[in-house]
């Protein structure tokens, strides 16, 4: 019995050894399976297809707006104001050579009328002389006294260029009499002042009825649509802009634009922050002084340039291009930035541009484009 087992334990171990063998033998016979390296990841981004141009170099520019004409309202005579169609109030608006003021000027007028009789008077006793002495300048002085009237005007005086009629008129005091009437005629003018150019009253406020003095301020009146705009720029900017340059403005609170063109440069710089003062010229009825305006102005032509996203610019200056699928740096040249943008060199036609910002870039960065057109 023992033997029996022997014998079977002894089969057992045979045939799990050829077994184990044969296993071996097949595996040795079998390949090795390929190892296949890690998976490569692509990011999908967006690029833009670079188009280089000449582009516009543009500074921000704002500031305060100013009447171009604005003529302060002086009385240069005294009189009591009468009533008008248009009062002479803040916002009223006047044609050029329309009656703003209205002053009573009747006794000064009695007065200038009196004068014109008087001489009217003494021309009449000397034309029997004129006509002895100076036949040949008889006629126009005849034709002058005729057309004297109290109500009227004095016209010119006919030719003086006989001396001793000059004379005779002198020792006569016809001329005296002359200038001293015109010299009240303009005077009595000055009761009624008319408006020097279309425009609106921007400072004023008299009644009917109230005095007037000689000297005193009544108001200010400013020509309608006629404003310039000061503006301070970088020395840098100003080197490039020249009289007559185009200005694009904005209206406060909406984006309507208005253009303007420089007039005029400052011919001293800012001691503190040194910038330059520009002027512009502006006409538009939708203008009122005193508005604040905002907006760019055209300082130079970039050439072989491109408009990107300031935010697409590293801190040294290199941007991401995408070649065969991979992220190289490129080193661009920054001309200008305004706003979001920035315009840079060095960038060629067809280059693929990341057009994203992408967290954790770097060069050699596989990638897959999404191109956006601009």
């Amino acid at each position: 019995m023992k033997k029996r087992q022997l014998i079977i334990i002894g089969s057992a171990l045979l045939i799990v050894m050829i077994g184990f063998a044969g296993f071996k033998l097949l595996a040795s016979m079998k390949e090795a399976p390929l190892r296949k390296g890690p998976e490569k990841t692509y990011r999908l981004v967006k690029v833009q297809a670079i188009q280089n141009e000449t582009l516009t170099q543009r500074t921000p520019i704002q500031g305060k707006l100013i009447a171009t004409e604005k003529v302060e309202v002086f009385s240069e005579v005294t009189g009591k104001l009468l009533s008008t169609a248009k009062p002479f109030k803040v916002g009223q608006h006047f044609e050029k050579g329309e009656a703003m003021l209205l002053m009573d000027g009747n006794e000064s007028l009695l007065n200038l009328r009196s004068q014109r009789s008087g001489f009217i008077s003494t021309l009449s006793q000397s034309l029997p002389d004129i006509k002895i002495d100076y036949a040949d300048t008889y006629p126009l002085w005849r034709d002058f006294h005729a057309a004297l009237e109290p109500e009227k005007t004095l016209p010119a005086l006919p030719s003086l260029e006989h001396s001793k009629l000059k004379s005779f008129l002198s020792g006569r005091s016809i001329l005296q009499q002359y200038y001293a009437i015109k010299s009240l005629e303009e005077r009595q003018s000055k009761f009624t002042i008319a408006a020097p150019f279309s425009g609106s009253v921007s400072m004023g406020n008299v009644n009917a009825g109230t005095l007037i003095r000689a000297g005193q301020k009544i108001g200010e009146v400013i020509r309608d649509g006629a404003f310039e705009m000061e503006a301070a720029l970088p020395l840098k900017d100003v080197a490039l802009l020249n009289i007559g340059d185009r200005v694009t403005l904005r209206l406060p609170g909406n984006s309507q634009e208005i253009e303007g063109k420089v007039i005029r440069m400052a011919s001293h710089v800012s001691s503190t922050d040194q910038r330059l003062s520009i002027y512009i010229g502006l006409q538009d009825g939708r203008l009122k002084e005193g508005m604040y305006l905002d907006g760019v102005i055209e300082v130079a032509q970039i050439q072989n340039a491109v408009a990107i996203g300031r935010n697409l610019i590293s801190p040294d200056g290199y941007v991401y291009l995408v070649q065969d699928t991979v992220l190289v740096k490129r080193k661009v040249e920054i001309q200008d930035m305004f706003d979001e943008s920035a315009m840079v060199k060095g960038l060629s036609d067809g280059d693929l541009l990341l057009d994203q910002m992408v967290e954790g870039a770097y060069e050699g960065m596989l990638v897959k484009t999404e191109q956006i057109s601009k």
